[in-house]
């Protein structure tokens, strides 16, 4: 499976971010209304999970699996917020 170019960008701005924990706690909304509590990058299989919690659930969120409009929004999300 090929990487998407917005996860071959994302890993290292979340390595950054979450200081070698792999996850930032941060909320994310995306404009089709969409909210994420945190961002992690998973060495083990090299995949960005985006979670919604709520409540005692965690839901998870495949970032390959979403619209390359809204990997591209998450990027950029983090980039202007926290990279600026």
């Amino acid at each position: 499976m090929v990487m998407s170019k917005f996860k071959k960008k994302i890993i290292p701005v979340i390595k950054w971010l979450s200081i070698d924990l792999d996850e930032v706690i941060v909320d994310i909304f995306v404009s089709n209304g969409l909210m994420f509590n945190t961002i992690e990058w998973r060495r083990s299989d090299n995949s960005v999970i985006l979670h919604y919690i709520n409540d005692d659930l965690d839901f998870e969120f495949n970032f390959e699996d979403m619209y390359e409009s809204v990997q591209k929004e998450i990027y950029m999300f983090l980039l202007r917020n926290y990279l600026n």
